[in-house]
């Protein structure tokens, strides 16, 4: 008999230790990755000079005009899709910029001055991380032509050495003679075709110009300008400054909060930036992301919706979804844009509500933006947890009631859950077991938070038409979103924390299941 308990202990004992490894195996990262669609691609440049030379750089305005992309834009495009694992899908970049570089050169010295000048195909930023192959065809800008106090000139393309070093692929490069006439201005007119590409899992469009390559030229560049001619407003709508320190392209968002570039001037649909006495430096390459026209358009269309029809809560559900899509990207963390656009969608849920009593949609979407500002750093204040919990019942009964609504407009409880169960770290999504999980343990007391949004829906004969909310609205979320935004590169999911207490328990496991054993052995 005391063998068969040894025995019988022994096996108890493994059995836990197996158990406690499950478990803790179980519990998911809240840190996910994931590979981008496209290559990364060229950014527009400055000139330079094959050697060092008197000649200065007077002038330098750039223009990008900013477009949907055509057939035949696409097609000037250079790729070689097999390099990315992409030959059974078509590449396409749907927005390109059509830019036109003009540059005023002044030769301050009594003597003619013969140079070759270079400038960038396939531009590489520093700080750009490069995934590429080395035997692929590095995309380039297209359709690249020059010309010399207008006159156009020829030009010859040639293949450099990658400054990532040699495991990366050569990049092109353009170069063409120019005589600078003494105590003269020359003008070298440049354009080019410019595609942009998309971050991944999401709708924002990158865009980059390097300015250091002008630092070449004898002094600092005069006077620079940059000009973005876009396809809707210029504003914090639709601009976003990608950081210096962050640049990724067009893989990395490292600071989702949106801010327009360093004084930059917007009227209408254009946006301006200009520098005097301009000495560019690495870090004063310019670099912005754009909102997809499409995504632009589709907005609009639902502000305008809204607009005309606004005792109409379909109408006002569609708005909201609009502004939630820009709001999040993956797993509902919050967008580059979620700023401008968060707020609004709460409010265009809230209206929905009101206008759809028995719909359970609005009440995911209301959950679902006010938990996003906290999905990287988890610490959402208390009362914001219960509003999202108290939302979540909400859903779930009416789903129940009206399961023909369940799905509708691609929002489910189950969308809402799985956003929990990321902020928790797959701990079930309930009111009660969540007041009482780890994550909860571990954050920091705050004060109490009025929360304007109500869960008893308004009868619509109470409602007052109104319009749908422009950008000068005033703010509608539970919190500032911008305070609730961790900083970059911190991640604190409590995954983290739940795998350190899985590991202390094996371990209290382990020691416990050697003194079973040990009593169990001395009394056999």
């Amino acid at each position: 008999m005391p063998s068969l308990k040894f025995r019988s202990l022994l096996i108890l004992f493994f059995t836990l230790i197996l158990v406690g490894f499950a478990v803790s195996f179980n519990f998911p990262n809240s840190v996910r990755a994931d590979v981008g669609v496209h290559p990364i691609l060229p950014g527009g440049s400055s000139i330079e000079p094959q050697v060092d030379t008197l000649v200065q750089m007077a002038t330098e305005v750039i223009t990008m005009d900013v477009r949907k992309a055509t057939q035949a834009d696409n097609a000037a495009i250079q790729l070689n899709p097999k390099a990315y694992g992409l030959q059974l899908h078509d590449v396409w970049y749907p927005v390109v910029a059509q830019v036109q570089a003009d540059f005023t050169m002044r030769n301050p010295t009594t003597n003619t001055i013969d140079l070759t000048t270079w400038f960038p195909l396939a531009s590489a930023l520093e700080s750009v991380n490069w995934e590429l192959n080395p035997d692929e065809i590095v995309p380039r800008i297209a359709s690249f032509k020059v010309a010399v106090d207008g006159t156009p000139i020829e030009y010859t393309t040639t293949v450099q050495p990658n400054p990532e070093g040699t495991d990366k692929p050569p990049l092109p490069w353009a170069s063409f003679a120019v005589s600078f006439s003494p105590g003269k201005d020359t003008k070298i007119h440049i354009s080019y075709l410019l595609p942009l590409t998309q971050a991944v899992k999401s709708s924002e469009l990158a865009l980059y110009y390097i300015f250091q390559t002008g630092a070449s030229w004898s002094g600092p560049i005069g006077h620079a300008e940059l000009v973005l001619n876009l396809p809707y407003p210029a504003s914090i709508e639709t601009l976003a400054r990608i950081p210096s320190s962050g640049l990724g392209l067009p893989y990395s968002m490292s600071d989702p909060r949106a801010v327009i570039p360093f004084d930059g001037v917007t009227d209408g649909n254009r946006a301006h930036w200009t520098w005097i006495d301009f000495e560019p430096k690495q870090q004063d390459d310019f670099s912005i992301w754009l909102m997809d026209p499409d995504k632009w358009q589709d907005l609009e269309n639902a502000r305008s919706s809204a607009q005309a029809n606004p005792l109409n809560g379909q109408v006002w559900l569609i708005l909201a979804n609009r502004y939630r899509n820009l709001s999040v990207r993956d797993y509902d963390f919050p967008s580059i844009f979620s700023e401008s656009y968060l707020p609004l969608g709460l409010e265009a849920y809230q209206k929905a509500s009101e206008l759809l009593p028995d719909h359970p949609a609005p009440h995911i979407g209301s959950a679902l933006l006010a938990l996003a500002p906290y999905m990287r750093s988890t610490n959402a204040p208390l009362d914001m947890m219960r509003y999202v919990q108290d939302e979540l019942h909400v859903a779930r009964d009416l789903e129940i009631a009206y399961p023909e609504l369940v799905n509708e407009g691609n929002l489910s409880t189950g969308l809402l859950e799985d956003a929990l169960s990321i902020y928790f770290g797959n701990v079930t999504a309930t009111a009660e077991i969540g007041l009482s999980s780890t994550a909860w343990a571990y954050q920091t007391e705050v004060s109490a938070l009025s929360l304007p949004i109500s869960l008893t829906p308004t009868p619509q004969s109470s409602i007052t038409p109104t319009v749908t909310p422009s950008p000068s609205s005033k703010p509608f979320s539970p919190t500032p979103v911008s305070s609730a935004i961790a900083e970059p590169g911190i991640i604190s999911g409590s995954g983290q924390s739940l795998l350190i207490l899985s590991i202390v328990g094996i371990g209290v496991l382990i020691i416990a299941g050697y003194w079973v054993l040990k009593r169990a052995s001395g009394k056999s």
